[in-house]
């Protein structure tokens, strides 16, 4: 699977979009400087037609693979509180905290 890899440095720290190269799929990752090593993942999204193909798992363990590389030691997620959203995270290894 092609994924375009969108950097930006921003006053506060820096953000990583992965899409994949068709546009039908997308997540973003933002790394604070105030908080070293640890990822703010969001906005995953795959366009109705798509979903079911293993494309979200796909673009999560390109997420999870950069932040090894990158000495990240903690992913946190901001996302939909949909059952179905919930346990696909879950699926992947995520727990929910409060």
């Amino acid at each position: 699977m092609k994924l375009i890899w969108h950097h930006n440095t921003w006053p506060w720290g820096k953000t990583v979009k992965i899409i994949k190269s068709d546009g039908s799929a997308i997540v973003e990752m933002s790394f604070e400087d105030s908080q070293p090593g640890v990822c703010y993942l969001s906005g995953l999204s795959v366009i109705a037609p798509q979903r079911r193909k293993g494309i979200a798992k796909h673009l999560m363990l390109a997420c999870e693979s950069y932040c090894l590389e990158n000495g990240i030691f903690r992913i946190d997620l901001n996302s939909n509180l949909t059952d179905w959203v919930q346990d696909f995270y879950m699926k992947c290894g995520y727990i929910p905290i409060k």
